[in-house]
């Protein structure tokens, strides 16, 4: 129920109960006003009566009893009056006049008492008033009474005519409140409001549009001058952290460039060393060969000593090339167990060479939205590192699964754990735990660049005995963001 409608029904219930109390109370005391007026008339008619008739039953002129009685009867036939003897018997009656019950009770009462006896009663049809009076004749201690009954019909019209027009001016009043309140309240309560609640509803979809609301001196209008200055807030604050936004992305843009120069630079000096080594021995094996040239076997071990070292310098380029120049991934929907038993299938062999057993386990959905060949770089470099770590007759655990926003690629060699002393650098360019097994460090680079880059992440999870577990995390659709 709309708030106009209940206000409306609130005060017309109110001016109902307030304006009937009042007129049921008004025509209680219109009705005891009237009944008094009429046992007042009464009285004083009966009074009027009570010496003449006396003198009369005193004298014994029943004849002058009952022409007053007669005379009466002209004057107001509506009245009845009876007039009894000492003994309780009837003497004489008005014109019409019938003697009842409720008659012959009020003279009895009346002729034991001094007092008048007044009595209202109602039957289906109307209601009477009853006035019995005692009278005193030559025998004192033997009194005569006579009663006057009086029907108020009048009055009865009277009282109805007076409820039934208290009854329509209340509806009247009752109804001109309603609809005045109705129309009140639509228009500074209902309207104002629901002007407020769809400028709420814009607000909550997004649009926060400056609305002046009309300059009302109520509640409602400090309800929505309150509501549109949250507004004005809420669209100052939008717009501070949209420009905070941007200043961020311009921020981490630049702390990616000033990543990048910094990286770059350590990759340029450790470069320069690494290459710097065997290009020294290039240099000083090839000076040899001038000398030697003649000799036949020491130009056979330079030359394979030239290729050995001209081999690394290129493996040093090609894993700078790698990381510096790689193309963006071209991400989809794929199952990534293809590509992967692809890279054990790849690798197999050499485990074998080097009696390495390699397990491939699924542990749930495999599907992932990434670049299948960068997904192959990702697994081969975290494979091979795990078989370089993992001593002969011992296993490597590949498992593949995840929940269901992230697609998880769980390595777990059979090595002896990565020292604490160590950990914090695994990921550093150019460090490298296997220098004399040709090691470079920049695999894990590599491999963090690349899951970056699919908005995933790669931790250990175990440094320690039997074996570290590194766990590679990609998201299984382009709307999953990593937590």
């Amino acid at each position: 129920m709309k708030l106009a409608t209940r206000m409306t029904v609130a005060l017309g219930a109110s001016a109902l109960l307030l304006f009937g109390g009042g007129g049921v109370v008004y025509v209680r005391a219109e009705e005891r006003s009237l009944r008094a007026s009429a046992v007042r008339e009464a009285t004083l008619l009966a009074n009027s009566l009570q010496s003449a008739f006396e003198n009369a039953l005193r004298d014994r002129q029943l004849q002058d009893v009952a022409g007053t009685l007669d005379a009466l009867s002209h004057v107001d036939p509506s009245v009845s009056i009876f007039v009894f003897d000492d003994t309780g018997s009837l003497v004489r009656a008005s014109a019409g006049a019938n003697v009842t019950a409720d008659t012959l009770r009020v003279e009895t009462a009346a002729r034991a008492q001094v007092q008048p006896i007044v009595e209202s009663a109602s039957d289906s049809s109307t209601s009477r008033l009853r006035l019995g009076l005692r009278l005193r004749d030559e025998t004192p201690s033997s009194p005569s009474a006579i009663v006057l009954e009086k029907p108020l019909t009048e009055l009865d019209g009277e009282l109805l005519a007076m409820r039934r027009t208290i009854a329509l001016t209340a509806l009247a009043f009752v109804f001109a409140v309603a609809a005045l309140s109705w129309a009140l309240a639509r228009t500074y309560v209902g309207q104002p409001l629901a002007r407020l609640v769809e400028h709420m509803r814009r607000v909550r979809e997004g649009d926060l549009g400056v609305e002046r609301p009309d300059a009302m001196g109520d509640e409602v209008g400090a309800t929505r001058l309150e509501f549109q200055g949250l507004v004005d807030a809420l669209a100052a604050a939008r717009e501070r952290a949209d420009q905070e936004f941007d200043a961020r992305r311009r921020l981490e843009a630049g702390l990616q460039d000033a990543d990048k120069l910094i990286t770059l630079g350590q990759l340029s000096a450790v470069m320069a060393h690494e290459i710097g080594s065997p290009l020294q021995v290039l240099e000083g094996r090839a000076r040899a060969l001038l000398k030697h040239a003649h000799d036949k076997e020491s130009t056979t071990r330079t030359a394979e000593l030239l290729v050995e070292q001209t081999a690394r310098i290129a493996r040093i380029v090609d894993q700078m090339l790698s990381i510096t120049r790689r193309r963006a991934p071209v991400r989809a929907r794929i199952d990534a167990a293809s590509p992967i038993r692809s890279v054990v299938a790849l690798v197999e062999i050499e485990a074998r060479r080097r009696r390495v057993a390699i397990d491939v386990v699924l542990r749930g959905a495999t599907d992932a939205f990434a670049d299948p060949d960068q997904l192959q770089q990702v697994a081969l470099n975290l494979i091979r590192n795990a078989l370089d770590a993992t001593p002969p007759a011992s296993r490597i655990l590949v498992e593949l699964g995840g929940d269901d926003a992230f697609f998880e690629l769980r390595v777990t060699d059979g090595g002896g754990g990565v020292p604490e002393s160590i950990r914090a650098r695994l990921f550093d360019p150019f460090f490298t735990t296997k220098t004399e097994r040709g090691g470079h460090g920049l695999g894990l680079l590599v491999v963090r660049s690349i899951v970056r880059e699919h908005e995933g992440t790669v931790v250990f999870e175990r440094f320690d005995p039997p074996g570290c577990i590194v766990v590679v995390r990609i998201p299984r659709d382009a709307q999953q963001e990593v937590a």
